[in-house]
């Protein structure tokens, strides 16, 4: 499957410094503490990685609509749809819906091209449906942007806060992260320690490729992260957080009152989406906050990450376990938020994927 049109990217190995005028004893390695992690501006963060997008990009968890598995983009009774000749890999993918998190405007020349009219598809999810044709091994998949068909969700992506691509890089790893190594994670049957240094390792990579390389310090707060307390008292982790008594305050009172919105249908999604892209826009407006990059980051990743999971739960694939998660976030969610504060994208990240994974 070509997801990504991946950079190249090099690894740094760090080494001893020998002096040869005074020997010295090796100095111990300084645990990472007393600040918080580092996290990239917004802006730095590319979401498609380079991915030939042809006729535009749709936001979803897959970088770009043109990931491969014979993709193309068709007229269905005059909407814009997408055609999966190997519809078992898209299927796999994206389960029973496709994800669009933000409208797509179908432009001018593509509307042309595809002898349809300009239109806006809105946010939502869209179901797949199986195509078969005949002397075809596996049947096509067929995503038809019919708004009525849709399961509307208001859309994720919110220019108001300049560290929104932050929160779909989060979704975007993991998503990445739990498709490529299912197989592998199910042969591990649970064994905790090799999972975490399989999704640590990959996580790492995905990262890299991303053109964000892990650093030392970020091995380091990997190293002492401890995915084993009680993520569900997120009052007591955020108070264990690096941020200040006046951030942690003005995050305490969002978190109460994002865990107070239960999440069982779109319609509760879409009110939940509503609320935190309303403070995300007031906080990035207001010069109150000691580390607003933090703080903004970690609203972006609780925004995105109680999308993801909910759609993940309603989009298993047919056939398969999956319902709507109880209606209160769950502890994985609040680890990846907590995680990104402690070890910014690769803890997050992988908090996220074991906290998950350790309950399911």
């Amino acid at each position: 499957m070509n997801t990504r049109n991946f950079f190249a990217a090099l690894l740094t190995l760090s080494f001893l410094v020998f002096s040869c005028a005074k020997p010295q004893e090796s100095e111990p390695v300084t645990p990472v503490t007393g600040t918080s992690a580092s996290v990239p501006d917004g802006s730095r963060i590319v979401i498609h990685f380079g991915t030939s997008t042809q006729r535009g990009c749709l936001y979803s968890f897959s970088n770009c609509i043109w990931i491969g598995w014979g993709t193309e983009a068709i007229n269905a009774d005059g909407r814009l749809a997408l055609r999966f000749d190997r519809g078992d890999e898209a299927s796999r993918y994206f389960g029973q819906y496709f994800p669009l998190t933000a409208d797509y405007t179908v432009d001018a020349a593509t509307a042309e091209a595809l002898g349809i009219g300009e239109q806006v598809i809105p946010a939502g999810f869209y179901p797949l449906r199986e195509e078969f044709a005949i002397g075809q091994e596996f049947g096509k998949m067929t995503v038809q942007f019919q708004p009525q068909n849709a399961l509307p969700v208001q859309g994720l992506v919110n220019p108001g806060n300049p560290q929104d691509n932050l929160g779909q890089l989060h979704n975007l790893a993991v998503q990445v992260v739990l498709h490529e190594n299912a197989a592998a994670l199910q042969a591990m049957q649970g064994d905790r320690e090799a999972i975490r240094r399989l999704i640590v390792e990959k996580t790492t990579q995905f990262l890299a490729d991303a053109e964000l390389p892990v650093t030392a310090a970020d091995q380091q707060r990997m190293a002492d992260f401890d995915s084993n307390l009680d993520y569900g008292n997120y009052a007591a982790r955020l108070d264990e957080t690096h941020l200040s008594a006046r951030d942690k305050k003005t995050l305490l009172a969002i978190f109460d009152e994002a865990a107070a919105i239960p999440v069982r249908s779109p319609e509760d999604l879409n009110k939940f989406v509503a609320v935190m892209t309303g403070h995300e826009n007031r906080l990035a407006g207001e010069a109150t906050l000691d580390n607003p990059k933090m703080v903004l980051t970690m609203l972006s990743v609780l925004k995105y990450s109680r999308y993801f999971w909910f759609w993940k739960s309603v989009s298993a694939p047919a056939g398969t376990p999956g319902s709507v998660e109880a209606g209160r976030i769950p502890d994985w969610v609040w680890a990846d938020i907590i995680g990104m504060e402690l070890g910014g994208p690769l803890v997050s990240a992988v908090a996220s994927v074991v906290v998950y994974l350790d309950t399911h």
